[in-house]
């Protein structure tokens, strides 16, 4: 009865830590795994080399537990027939399968999926036992596999896959709705482009250049549009040809030291164009890299199609305008789409 409930343990037991193994490997993230090392986790760095050779890994477990069920059930059935003879053998049989089906596999690989995060540090110590335990076996599969398949194996996640992940964290509270938003709207970035955002011309505030700054500031509609702007674009003739642009604060600084006759082209700026069907996600980086808030939309023909700022970038990663107290249009697009109409 001993020997039988050795065999037994080796059939069930040996399978049953070789189902959660391979579970927690397999449900362990590289996400989760980075986030260990980075935080200098105790056993993160062995983690992630498991993870990593997966194909070794996953090799080593499963060649133990072939080898425990092969040889485990094999002794329990000859012990079986010993002890409780042929007539009973079938009944010992299907209760075998039922025993190795939930104890062994069911309920390891469930706990395993269930538990990852909890078991994986240890289980990686395990599994780096089990690789050298079942070196010689392991290495010829490895190299069979490779033979079969000569592509390595990468653990790629799509686009697709991070949304739901997103869409998951909200269901589960980690994240809340917004952060979701605008982890998507990040995503989205490059599918979006810069004529979609854009001020349009008809309603962009620009200056004629060879204004002086006291011409600008007799006109009240100037002066709101200094108020309200910090960057204005300066053109020639008409906003097709935009030259550049002047700071409102430039304007004001020019006023309190007296330099009221200068020309706006006098202290304007080089402005950066841009055209129109470039996404926001390679509009965003040439902000960054060129340490500015405004560009010069162009269109196919080079004729101007309006401005685009920093700010409307940001407001698309937010999903929603950014207004300020002297703001009293939200959408300028639409605004310029009424304009016209009239």
């Amino acid at each position: 009865m001993t020997t039988l409930l050795i065999y037994l343990f080796l059939a069930v037991g040996v399978s049953f830590v070789c189902s959660i193994l391979e579970a927690v490997l397999l449900s362990t993230t590289f996400s989760y795994i980075d986030t260990l090392v980075k935080n200098g986790v105790r056993g993160g760095k062995n983690l992630k080399k498991i993870k990593t050779n997966m194909e070794t890994s996953i090799g080593s477990i499963l060649t133990l537990n072939t080898i425990a069920n092969t040889f485990g059930a094999a002794g329990v059935g000859a012990e079986a027939l010993n002890i409780f003879g042929e007539e009973y053998i079938m009944f010992f049989s299907m209760g075998l399968t039922l025993l190795i089906l939930y104890v062994s596999e069911i309920v390891p690989k469930t706990l395993g999926a269930r538990y990852w995060k909890v078991l994986a540090i240890p289980s990686s110590y395990i599994i780096r036992i089990l690789i050298i335990i079942t070196y010689p076996l392991n290495f010829l599969a490895t190299k069979l596999t490779r033979l079969i398949s000569k592509d390595k194996l990468r653990d790629e996640v799509s686009r697709d896959e991070i949304l739901t992940v997103v869409s998951n964290g909200v269901d589960v509270g980690v994240i809340s709705e917004k952060e979701a938003e605008i982890i998507k709207n990040i995503l989205r970035l490059r599918n979006i482009k810069v004529k979609d955002v854009l001020t349009p011309r008809k309603v962009v505030f620009a200056l004629e250049k060879d204004l002086t700054i006291k011409e600008v500031l007799e006109n009240e509609e100037n002066l709101k549009g200094l108020k309200h702007f910090s960057r204005i674009p300066i053109y020639s003739k008409t906003k097709d040809y935009i030259e550049g642009i002047v700071f409102s604060q430039t304007i004001f600084e020019e006023t309190s030291e007296d330099n009221e006759s200068k020309k706006l082209s006098d202290i304007a700026k080089p402005v950066y164009e841009i055209n129109e069907n470039i996404n926001l996600s390679k509009t965003l980086d040439l902000f960054i890299q060129r340490k500015e808030h405004l560009f010069i939309v162009k269109d196919g023909y080079s004729q101007t199609s309006g401005v685009v700022t920093l700010e409307d970038v940001i407001e698309t990663l937010l999903g929603e305008e950014i207004m300020d107290e002297l703001d009293t249009i939200e959408d300028m697009q639409q605004y310029a789409k009424r304009k016209q109409k009239i």
